[in-house]
């Protein structure tokens, strides 16, 4: 995805003139802006007919991960432990994964500080992109444990299901929790179908047949 934030042209007598004029109109490192040219620079004869260098400049995917790298920062200097981190943007997901020492802190009771963390930095960078951008933070491999976890409740829940029986209600969960449970559902068992019930915090996922599947 070629992310594109505040767009806007730029004129100059050569290419390079115009790209200095964003720089200084955005007032961030050249390697936080793309452009596009629009049109080349002409020299005309005896300056008639002379054409500026116009360029659509943007900020792009590295101003985001910047910013983001600035602002993840400043939130673990709350925390006493020893941290390390990546950030990964692959199409409209930023993949954020944390490694080192005090992790715990860092997840809190059944994930409910890791959840918080990454509703805030969701929140913080779609503030400065013009493009939805879906965040993913994984401290210590936890959400890809508890996503394996979220699995086997889910086959377990729909091995009771039947004729007799056309649908389960799962615990309650959180929001993160309950979109993984429908889209598992979506592409692993097109028989059935999935939808949320209920009021935060006790918000649960149903499971039940299809309306194709159920006999009359």
């Amino acid at each position: 995805m070629n992310i594109k934030i505040r767009e806007k042209n730029f004129e100059g007598k050569s290419i390079d003139l115009a790209f200095n004029e964003a720089v200084k109109f955005y007032s961030v490192s050249p390697e936080e802006i793309s452009f596009e040219v629009i049109q080349q620079p002409k020299k005309g004869f005896l300056g008639i007919g002379n054409k500026m260098a116009i360029i659509n400049a943007f900020l792009n995917e590295k101003y985001l991960m910047n910013r983001l790298n600035e602002f993840l920062s400043s939130i673990l200097e709350n925390f006493d432990g020893d941290f390390n981190y990546s950030i990964n943007f692959q199409g409209k997901n930023v993949l954020i994964r944390m490694e080192g020492e005090g992790l715990g802190k860092l997840i809190g009771k059944y994930g409910r500080t890791i959840g918080a963390m990454q509703h805030i930095l969701s929140i913080y960078i779609n503030r400065l992109s013009s493009t939805k951008i879906d965040v993913n933070l994984d401290v210590g491999e936890y959400r890809r444990k508890k996503k394996e976890k979220i699995y086997e409740i889910v086959d377990n829940a729909i091995k009771r299901l039947n004729e007799e029986n056309e649908r389960i209600e799962l615990a309650p969960m959180f929001s993160y929790e309950r979109r993984i449970v429908h889209e598992y559902v979506r592409k692993n068992y097109p028989d059935l179908e999935t939808e949320s019930i209920g009021l935060e915090p006790y918000r649960k996922v149903v499971i039940k047949l299809a309306k194709s599947h159920i006999k009359a």
